[in-house]
């Protein structure tokens, strides 16, 4: 955590302190007032008080849980807001038997094309991957950056067939972008089995790095309840 971060966040823990003290002190002296109304006047002050306090606090909680979960290049979820939304749509494929794909996205030679172009098109071009997946999707999925040029496609009530749809879409509004030279995608998908999440993050993230491994550009998926590999390349699709 930055010494910016851990000041904000020492904040945040001393302004509730401080607003109790004061309002602790202020019915204090309300006590020593001899005139009803104006106790009455008092804690109504305080109690309104209270509530711009609390509604501040709210406020502020939900701006550092952005913060703490959002990727601040292109505005996805990070890393941290994917295993929350794993570990809540895992339990829900579990306890309602719906299938839940997950789709492992890299850009090929995104390095080469950063030590070319520079870091302010690669910038770019990175928003730009990351505003095609959210596009390619349903408002019920998910989208997450993990840094670099690794995304995750996290999609509920959603089978192979309907996930090899929204690759090929990814891939046809990729490949139109203009300034993305060599870059091209890889990816992975398969179909949550009820396993341990980070076991099946790993597979998945194998069959991302085996169209790697093979030249990137392409897309391959693991059948449900088997070892059968499908593998595509994306000019295909």
């Amino acid at each position: 955590m930055s010494h910016k971060s851990r000041l904000t966040d020492t904040r945040f823990k001393i302004r509730p302190l401080l607003s109790a003290i004061i309002i602790i002190v202020i019915l204090i002296l309300l006590q020593g007032v001899n005139y009803f109304w104006l106790r009455v006047a008092g804690v109504t002050l305080v109690a309104m008080g209270l509530f711009l306090v609390i509604q501040k606090l709210a406020a502020e909680r939900r701006r550092l849980l952005n913060v703490a979960t959002l990727d601040e290049l292109t505005g996805l979820g990070n890393f941290r807001a994917y295993r929350e939304r794993m570990r809540f749509e895992t339990q829900r494929a579990r306890r309602k038997h719906e299938q839940l794909t997950l789709i492992l996205v890299d850009l090929d030679q995104f390095k080469k094309y950063n030590d070319s172009h520079g870091h302010r098109l690669g910038n770019e071009l990175l928003h730009s991957a990351a505003q095609i997946f959210k596009g390619a999707v349903r408002s019920i999925d998910g989208v997450y950056r993990f840094g670099g040029d690794e995304f995750a496609i996290v999609l509920p009530e959603t089978d192979l067939n309907q996930a090899w749809h929204i690759a090929k879409r990814i891939r046809h509004s990729f490949g139109s972008l203009p300034e993305r030279a060599e870059v091209t995608l890889s990816m992975g998908m398969s179909i949550y089995q009820e396993e341990p999440l980070h076991e099946f993050f790993d597979r998945v993230d194998h069959l991302l790095y085996e169209v790697k491994a093979n030249g990137g550009n392409g897309c391959q998926s693991e059948l449900r309840g088997s070892n059968v590999r499908e593998t595509v390349s994306m000019n295909a699709l």
